[in-house]
């Protein structure tokens, strides 16, 4: 196996991480990999223990802190020096998860939001997730640092048109943890064309409110994005596992040479004292060097 290794927290939700792989290995395709042996070498932990992390922000869910640390723990034990959260929802305990791990955790929210602010600065920016991700605030708590303008849906329509399109209609039944039964006619059940329809009425009234570019910060949602583009040509949707994919490949293709001649221009081995790409390449390639 390749000295460098690159690792996914997974299984929040369990097909979020299958579908960064894909992207994943999309981008080093495109990027000119032909063969298998050319791909990155990759560890994806898949931890069934890791608590709900929409019902921790809720309030009715346990904390995940304790077992995303496990997951990392295991990224630790196989040598894997950088690695991704496999779900916008869990980056609103990011910083907890960081503090307690080596494992330097690659943003996905901050690379969406950098991403915007370098290319499209005078947008108005509209976030399409589920419930967990909305009444976290994590996404324009990032806006606002951008200094990027943004809007949202009230929370009624939020659930109308947004989190019931992806998780299904909410029944009069609730679980255990007070969060109420959903029946099976959303994305996540595999139902499209109604659910396009819901999620267009939820994005007419962000456009009235003069959004131009839109967050999908629930993977599902991506599925549907060339039908979202295909009714709203005017409007930039942005997949953030696109873009944390590409920004993933590149800090291991620059990490991967310095492996391969066996040492790197600086010595990074603290993860406080990575403050830039350059930074984040060369602490990658110490640890890979040091393993």
């Amino acid at each position: 196996m390749k000295k460098l290794k690159f690792g996914v927290i997974g299984n929040i939700g369990p097909e979020a991480d299958s579908y960064f792989q894909d992207v994943l290995a999309r981008k080093e395709i495109e990027c000119g990999v032909l063969t298998e042996q050319e791909h990155m070498s990759m560890i994806v932990v898949k931890n069934p223990d890791i608590p709900d992390r929409s019902a921790a922000i809720m309030g009715v869910g346990e904390d995940p802190v304790p077992e995303l640390v496990e997951s990392a723990r295991v990224l630790e034990h196989n040598n894997v020096p950088f690695a991704i959260m496999a779900c916008s929802a869990a980056h609103y305990f990011l910083n907890a998860v960081q503090q307690q791990t080596s494992v330097y955790l690659v943003d996905m929210l901050k690379t969406t939001v950098q991403f915007i602010q370098e290319t499209q600065p005078e947008v108005v920016v509209g976030v399409l997730g589920h419930n967990g991700t909305y009444h976290s605030g994590i996404y324009q708590n990032y806006l606002d640092n951008a200094g990027l303008a943004h809007t949202k849906l009230n929370a009624e329509q939020q659930e109308q048109y947004i989190h019931s399109a992806i998780f299904g209609s909410k029944t009069t039944k609730q679980a255990s943890n007070g969060e109420f039964i959903r029946q099976g006619d959303g994305l996540n059940a595999g139902v499209i064309d109604a659910n396009v329809e819901r999620l267009t009425k939820g994005i007419n009234i962000l456009v009235e409110k003069g959004v131009t570019t839109i967050i999908l910060s629930y993977f599902g949602l991506a599925k549907v994005q060339p039908q979202l583009m295909a009714k709203f040509p005017q409007l930039t949707f942005i997949d953030p596992m696109e873009l944390v994919a590409e920004y993933v490949l590149a800090i291991y293709e620059q990490a991967d040479e310095y492996v391969t001649i066996g040492e790197c221009p600086t010595v990074v081995t603290d993860i406080a004292a990575i403050k830039s790409s350059a930074d984040l390449v060369n602490y990658v390639a110490t640890k890979a060097l040091q393993a």
